[in-house]
């Protein structure tokens, strides 16, 4: 075959081992023209399977419809899926024609199209162009006015993008000892303000102990809030307001008002820079619970807060 729609084409061997496949999946169907659609549109699917493959792109080939023989019957449907991605449809291209046919039941939740050729005696497929959005109504596009096969790589990565998760925000400790802190973070007092607060600011400590403020700590606080929980919790972080060699660092989780109990099991971790637990406390019939280490300047920790299988990370860094 010779197609020259686009700068970036890709040819696929089509093996015994695929014609076999297609073989086996129109077989179950008695109509002959169902058959031989099904054939074609699992040669495509498989055709860009193997594109996507040898761009290290994630699929879930079994999940497509072409295996499904009601599907089938009900639907001319040649879906590719891409694992946490969406669909792309599989669009056969016979011979030298210069258009391709999208099923209008096509037309729907697809995150593009693939243009596939295949020739006469399906030993070789060639993906010819990609569309993310059909240009235009009815059932036949020109293969003219598709991107080349660069469109959908892009695309792919556009939604890998999307998908995957957004690290935690870096709060730079540093930063504090300036008096720039990150929204979300604030004093004690601006925390607790509204309610009952004690002479002085005192925090309550273990054994019904106070903890009176000290004027060398620069401490300050996030609201949490646990589902079916009426009541947030604070999350505060206290660390010496000049920076050293080495920052003595505290962080403690406390109700709001300082006298309700935490929640039975409330856990809270301290992380390293890839995650690992290095320091735990768990809240047992207690106000609050703290936890206290150093570290170095450029240092990262993370610290976690976690009820049962909701939990709460924050990341820092010294």
């Amino acid at each position: 075959m010779s197609y020259q729609y686009g700068p970036l084409t890709f040819n696929v061997p089509i093996t015994a081992e695929m014609r076999a496949r297609a073989s086996q999946a129109s077989q179950q169907h008695s109509n002959v023209d169902k058959s031989r659609q099904v054939y074609h549109n699992v040669l495509v699917v498989l055709a860009v399977e193997y594109y996507c493959q040898c761009m290290a792109i994630e699929t879930q080939l079994k999940a497509s419809s072409v295996w499904n023989p009601a599907l089938q019957v009900l639907a001319n449907t040649a879906e590719l899926p891409l694992k946490a991605l969406g669909a792309v449809q599989c669009c056969m291209v016979a011979g030298q024609d210069t258009t391709v046919r999208v099923p209008a039941e096509a037309q729907h939740d697809r995150l593009g199209y693939v243009a596939v050729g295949l020739d006469e005696e399906f030993q070789e497929a060639v993906l010819l162009g990609f569309c993310e959005r059909l240009p235009g109504e009815g059932e036949q596009f020109a293969l003219q006015h598709w991107d080349d096969l660069d469109g959908f790589l892009g695309r792919v990565e556009e939604l890998e993008a999307e998908s995957s998760p957004t690290p935690p925000a870096l709060t730079q400790l540093s930063q504090w000892l300036r008096g720039r802190v990150a929204e979300g973070w604030d004093s004690l007092e601006t925390l607790m303000s509204g309610q009952h607060l004690t002479p002085a600011w005192a925090v309550r400590g273990p054994a019904g102990a106070t903890e009176i403020r000290d004027n060398s700590l620069i401490k300050r606080g996030k609201l949490l809030h646990f589902e079916g929980m009426s009541e947030a919790i604070i999350l505060l972080i206290s660390l010496e307001s000049e920076l050293a060699e080495e920052t003595d660092i505290a962080v403690e989780v406390q109700s709001l008002d300082r006298q309700t109990e935490l929640p039975l099991n409330l856990e809270i971790s301290i992380l390293d820079d890839e995650g690992h637990s290095v320091m735990q406390a768990v809240a047992k019939s207690s106000e609050h619970i703290k936890l206290r280490f150093s570290g170095e300047p450029d240092e990262r920790f993370g610290v976690k807060v976690a009820l049962g299988s909701v939990s709460f990370i924050e990341q820092f860094v010294i």
